[in-house]
């Protein structure tokens, strides 16, 4: 009885926390210019996947900045 109710705690923590860490990787998204809630979902619900699949996104310049434009690269 015991063993069972101290797995639940550990679970809804580990489950809060993951919630947590997909907010932030949200955050990410809305700072790379991505502000659609399916970012947050797709965290949520893919895990490891949907970190990786918001790590990904290009920057659109969210927040008022500018994208990452560079003159720097050779003409090809």
């Amino acid at each position: 009885m015991i063993v069972s109710i101290v797995t639940a705690v550990i679970a809804l923590a580990l489950l809060a926390v993951h919630i947590l860490v997909s907010a932030e990787f949200y955050r990410v998204a809305v700072m790379k210019g991505w502000p659609e809630k399916k970012y947050l979902v797709m965290a949520i619900f893919l895990w490891v996947i949907g970190y990786m699949l918001i790590i990904a996104l290009p920057d659109r310049g969210g927040y008022g900045r500018k994208a990452v434009e560079s003159d720097d690269l050779p003409d090809i």
